[in-house]
């Protein structure tokens, strides 16, 4: 009687064995498909070693038991903070798909001659003594903010008493995406008249534009979305011929400041004086 319980047993024990052999070769991972939105090459090759890395270590490993983690370690080692997964779906029972995108860098916050290179998501992507964008060219680039320097993959943000500028800032980036004139811009620089109290410091952002035209917004955490809306209506009237066609954009500067309660920009064709 007990040789026939102990069999029985062995029997069910080898019974499972056997099914969970058969089942996890059913489960096994059998095809790992890496989507991507990328703008560089280097981001391209990125996501192509993605996909290589994820099916030399988990190809063939048990479907079931496979963790979002693994693919969200390589694409960090892989992409080295340049990408972000947007979506990881499975196909039961052996298809992992997964979805990136590179991050792309859009300012260079320049602090102590080191350029902090913030990306679409407001993490710190590179820290460089260059400014340079991982797509072409040079980053837009931000002076007269005070922060602490952060390390790559950080969060960026400044000082307490840069707050009201730095959200000023973003909405002034906002704008320009709204117009499409992000690529336009190539340096904003916080700034003031400097005063003996500062209390009556008279705050502004000086922009630089492509062409050579500086636009000067004057107290810009006031009202910023209008001024920057209509420094920005001002600058693209420039460009009709009844104006000053192309021309109106190579110099001179545009002044955005409030007036009686009204928000007012107008061009002159004199350079914008050096701050005292």
């Amino acid at each position: 009687m007990r040789a026939k319980k102990y069999i029985i047993i062995y029997a069910v024990a080898i019974f499972f064995i056997v099914f969970l052999i058969t089942f996890n070769s059913i489960c096994a991972i059998t095809q790992f498909e890496v989507k991507y939105d990328i703008g560089s090459s280097q981001m391209e090759q990125a996501a192509q070693r993605v996909q290589t890395s994820l099916e030399k270590k988990y190809l063939n490993k048990s479907f079931l038991f496979f963790k979002d983690s693994n693919i969200r370690d390589v694409v960090a080692e892989e992409g080295n903070g340049y990408l972000e997964i947007t979506k990881i779906s499975r196909s039961f029972p052996n298809k992992i798909a997964v979805t990136v995108r590179e991050k792309f860098e859009n300012y260079a916050f320049l602090l102590d001659d080191r350029y902090y290179v913030v990306g679409d998501d407001g993490t710190v992507l590179a820290v460089s003594e260059e400014n340079h964008n991982n797509v072409a060219g040079r980053n837009m680039e931000i002076i007269g903010f005070e922060f602490e320097p952060v390390k790559v993959g950080e969060t960026f943000s400044v000082k307490e008493e840069f707050f009201g500028a730095y959200e000023a800032l973003n909405t002034v980036f906002s704008v320009l995406s709204e117009k499409g004139l992000r690529g336009n811009i190539t340096r904003i620089e916080y700034s003031y008249i400097d005063v003996s109290d500062p209390q009556l410091r008279m705050p502004m952002f000086i922009l630089d534009c492509i062409e050579g035209l500086q636009i000067r917004i004057d107290a810009p955490e006031t009202r910023t979305k209008e001024k920057a809306e209509k420094a920005f209506s001002c600058y693209l009237s420039l460009h009709e011929e009844e104006n000053y066609g192309d021309f109106g954009r190579l110099g001179g500067h545009i002044d955005v400041l409030e007036a009686g309660g009204e928000i007012k920009a107008s061009y002159s064709p004199e350079e914008l004086p050096e701050i005292a």
